[in-house]
Parts: C-alpha cells; sequence; structure tokens
C-alpha cells in the first residue's frame, strides 16, 4: 500500500505535467537523475502558503530561461521581447496554479495565499520550522524545475 506521499506525489506530478502541458504547450518529465537545488542567482523561486486545516507551503523553483520561456508562452510574445516583471510574473502564475491545484489535495477547510516570486537564495530553499513531505525534480527543456511541499510543524 503506497504512503500518502507517494500518493500525493503521484498528484504533484500530474498537476505539473498537465499545467506546463496546457497552460505552457511543454513537455515535463521526471527527472532520471538527481538535481541539487542550490542556491543561483539564475533561478526564481515562487512560494505559495496553505493555512487552515492543514499548514505549510509550495515552492515552486526554476530557472530565468525556463520563466522566459513560460512567459513568452503565457504574453504571446517572442522570448528577446520578455522583461525582468514578465519572468516573475510567470513564476507567479505557475506557483498560483500548481499551489492551488495541491491546495485541494489537502485537508479542508484551506486557504491559499497569494503567492510571491523572488530570486533562489539560501532562505529560499527551506522553510523554517516545517518539514519538506515532497519534493519532485522535473526536466522542462532541458532545465530542472523543482516542486516542493512543506509542512508546517509550529501548527
Amino acid at each position: 500500500m503506497p504512503s500518502p506521499m507517494q500518493f500525493l506525489e503521484q498528484e504533484i506530478f500530474a498537476i505539473t505535467e498537465t499545467t506546463c502541458q496546457a497552460m505552457l504547450g511543454l513537455k515535463v518529465r521526471l527527472r532520471r537523475f538527481q538535481a541539487i537545488l542550490e542556491p543561483r542567482e539564475d533561478f526564481l523561486t515562487g512560494r505559495v502558503e496553505i493555512s487552515g486545516a492543514w499548514n505549510g507551503v509550495v515552492l515552486l523553483h526554476g530557472s530565468a530561461q525556463l520563466a522566459r520561456s513560460a512567459a513568452s508562452e503565457i504574453f504571446a510574445c517572442e522570448c528577446f521581447d520578455v522583461t525582468q516583471q514578465d519572468l516573475m510574473d510567470a513564476v507567479y502564475e505557475l506557483t498560483n496554479i500548481i499551489g492551488g491545484n495541491i491546495k485541494v489535495l489537502l485537508p479542508e477547510p484551506s486557504q491559499l495565499s497569494l503567492p510571491c516570486v523572488f530570486g533562489t537564495t539560501p532562505d529560499a530553499v527551506v522553510v523554517p520550522e516545517a518539514e519538506q513531505v515532497n519534493n519532485l525534480v522535473f526536466d522542462c527543456q532541458g532545465q530542472p524545475l523543482f516542486v516542493s511541499v512543506w509542512r508546517r510543524l509550529d501548527r
């Protein structure tokens, strides 16, 4: 019998795959080899909080190059026309959609915060006073895309 987190992994995979395919026309697949998320200047992090019957955080980490491809598709423009704000807006939208769909899998009632987006720093890759319950790494256009779920320990 699979553990609840294994079930959640399958759902996170399906949510991410469907979102990237339907919204961006981009194929994603689980990485066959481990990728380590290290704070890098060329990565962006989207973060959304879930609170209520279940308390935690969904983090989305991806390269600026991947965000540029997403923004180009979302805003129907050429990659070279994408602005820094467009990059942030694209990660914001992806974080909101993926986080919102993950929230649906969790105990109710729960609320989803507005997402925030920032550069990937050492503080961005962990959630204090929380345990990481899932971390899936996808390949999308040859770039890693990290989707992690953290459960708060203090609530």
